[in-house]
């Protein structure tokens, strides 16, 4: 764990993302040298439709910030960094606003000059929302 996380992921939590109703609430790094963050996401009303369907868009939004978090928690331990190049969504339900969800980024590889990340949306049950997947290009 990282020291002080809690007061550093408040930090680097994108302002868009807390209006969202999303959160980060623990971080860290892996025994291969591998980030990850993990949160919760109850879609604010700001978050949906006016029939309270969460857009695809939207979750974007959060899963995409999930994995620059957890590369970010790369980078602070060891002092590279990186930026997610490319993501790709897959939704397997649009949530509706106010539905508790649960959030995590993970760093999956990193080579010298990129690597890969995903970050998950998870329901009560454990069940899959929505998923990320990202490349990304690194920099030491």
């Amino acid at each position: 764990m990282i020291a002080s996380a809690e007061q550093w992921l408040v930090e680097h939590t994108p302002a868009v993302v807390a209006a969202l109703g999303g959160s980060f609430t623990r971080c860290g790094v892996d025994g291969e040298d591998l980030g990850w963050v993990d949160g919760t996401f109850t879609p604010a009303a700001l978050a949906g439709e006016p029939d309270r369907i969460v857009p695809g868009g939207v979750l974007a939004v959060v899963l995409g910030a999930a994995m620059t978090v957890a590369v970010d928690v790369v980078a602070m331990a060891d002092g590279s960094s990186a930026t997610v190049t490319a993501m790709t969504v897959a939704v397997t339900r649009s949530p509706r606003c106010a539905e508790a969800l649960t959030l995590r980024g993970e760093v999956a590889a990193l080579h010298r000059t990129g690597g890969s990340a995903e970050a998950t949306l998870v329901d009560a049950d454990g069940a899959l929302v929505a998923r990320a997947t990202a490349t990304l290009s690194r920099r030491r």
